[in-house]
């Protein structure tokens, strides 16, 4: 993925986080990574307020991109391929 096109999903994932779009999709996703080995709490993340509580404060240990946003970014993907 181009630097591009993942900035695009960031601002994405946040404005769709901020705007409460995708709900329905990151809740699906939010099953997979808050049981994730890979899920960490994140000092950054701590400080974003989610309505999908399982995954509040969280991050991916591997892209190291918060839960909150990248849950709702319609291209983004999980680096183990669970969704």
């Amino acid at each position: 993925m181009g630097l591009v096109n993942k900035a695009k999903n960031i601002v994405e994932g946040w404005a769709s986080l901020m705007l409460g779009l995708n709900s329905n999709m990151a809740k699906n996703r939010a099953s997979y990574c808050s049981v994730c080995e890979k899920a960490e709490h994140g000092k950054f993340e701590e400080f974003v307020n989610d309505e999908l509580k399982e995954i509040q404060g969280m991050k991916c240990g591997l892209c190291r991109c918060p839960l909150s946003a990248k849950l709702r970014s319609k291209n983004e993907k999980c680096p183990l391929g669970k969704w």
